[in-house]
């Protein structure tokens, strides 16, 4: 079988699996949506979405859909520093689409977790070899989780704005979903700093799990996945010697990465002004662009347990609930909360989801497109 029979074999089981991913994720969307409206106040829903087409207020909608574009672009970026740091033959131009292609794979997979393993495998498509492509793929992860942990930890300084108004909606029980998340968030991180720094704990890790597997039972389904979880270890440790090795590369892209989440999470402060709430640059006691997008980033570090694919149904939840906490200063209520709550996700990920997917078509397309070239190369020869 040649190798591009083989990847076309590849690409129809792994689509099998994506179709079913996607499928689930339009169900969960309807239900989620259902459950919103249900929820919520229907007719304020529609009041809230209609005052976008008052006066200017679409630009500001333009403008939330500006900034998920930039957002989008820049984030490749990190990723292709730390492939080139790593010393990967991947060209510029194909790792900055296997970049653009983390929003899809993430947002269709449980946890965010298609992602990386797209990336890797699609780094040894295109030259680079496994152990290189891992470096990156992790190096790039470790400095996202640590540039969300950093703005994470400031918006803790924005609690009592936050959380103010979560005692008149009787929800104080969502500050301990938020500890519940916030943990998990920062041990995530600590164990990727762990796992990347210490032989000791890879040594532990992978004698507890062959302790674990030893029954037939057990053994049977995850003996072969210990031989893999080992080679993820090493090159997660690779990677982290990367990232000591290019310091200057890890600073800058770790600043690269702070300022595209910052554009991120300031985005539902476009989009309170598209729907004519206030939300004031200045005004301290209003709900101004700082504290809207410290909310932003508190409401979805509490909630990055959801397994649900792209955390669909927990972080619509967690958003609307938040906003609802901050816009009592703003005299808003839960019916325009969940409004703007619908709104941002459709920005931030829906759109990306599908703009996500068109690079992937496009990275795919330039796969096959070299896949043939290499294979006509020795028929080429042969007939010289």
């Amino acid at each position: 079988m040649s190798e591009l029979e083989q990847e076309k074999t590849t690409q129809k089981k792994s689509k099998k699996g994506l179709i079913s991913n996607i499928i689930f994720l339009v169900l969960l969307t309807a239900l989620v949506v259902t459950l919103f409206l249900s929820f919520g106040e229907i007719q304020k829903i529609g009041e809230t979405l209609a005052q976008i087409a008052t006066g200017n207020n679409w630009l500001w909608l333009l403008a939330a859909f500006g900034a998920i574009i930039v957002y989008f672009l820049l984030w490749p970026i990190t990723l292709n520093l730390f492939a080139k740091a790593a010393g990967s033959k991947t060209k510029a131009i194909d790792s900055y689409l296997i970049g653009c292609s983390e929003h899809f794979y993430n947002g269709v997979t449980p946890f965010a977790t298609g992602g990386q393993p797209f990336q890797i495998y699609s780094f040894t498509k295109r030259g680079t070899t496994a152990s290189v492509g891992t470096s990156a793929v992790l190096a790039n992860f470790v400095t996202f989780m640590i540039a969300t942990n950093l703005i994470a930890f400031v918006s803790l300084f924005f609690y009592p704005q936050i959380t103010s108004g979560l005692a008149a909606l009787n929800m104080e029980w969502a500050k301990y979903v938020a500890i519940v998340g916030y943990t998990i968030n920062f041990l995530v991180l600590l164990f990727m700093i762990a796992l990347g720094a210490s032989k000791h704990l890879k040594n532990w890790i992978i004698a507890i799990i062959k302790f674990i597997t030893k029954p037939k039972f057990l053994n049977k389904h995850f003996a072969k996945l210990i031989p893999s979880f080992e080679a993820y270890c090493e090159n997660a440790q690779i990677g982290f010697r990367s990232i000591w090795a290019h310091k200057k590369t890890f600073i800058f892209s770790l600043l690269i990465k702070i300022v595209t989440m910052l554009v991120y999470y300031l985005i539902p402060y476009f989009l309170l002004k598209a729907v004519g709430l206030n939300a004031s640059l200045y005004d301290a006691e209003g709900m101004n662009a700082l504290i809207v997008l410290f909310a932003t980033s508190f409401a979805i570090t509490a909630v990055v347990w959801v397994p649900t694919p792209g955390g669909t149904g927990g972080i619509e939840y967690a958003f609307s609930i938040v906003i609802s906490s901050v816009c009592l200063m703003a005299s808003a209520n839960s019916g325009a909360a969940f409004a703007l709550s619908l709104l941002w996700r459709l920005v931030t990920y829906y759109f990306t989801l599908i703009v996500s997917f068109i690079f992937v078509c496009i990275f795919q397309a330039r796969d096959k497109k070299a896949l043939s070239l290499e294979e006509e190369a020795p028929k080429e020869v042969e007939n010289v």
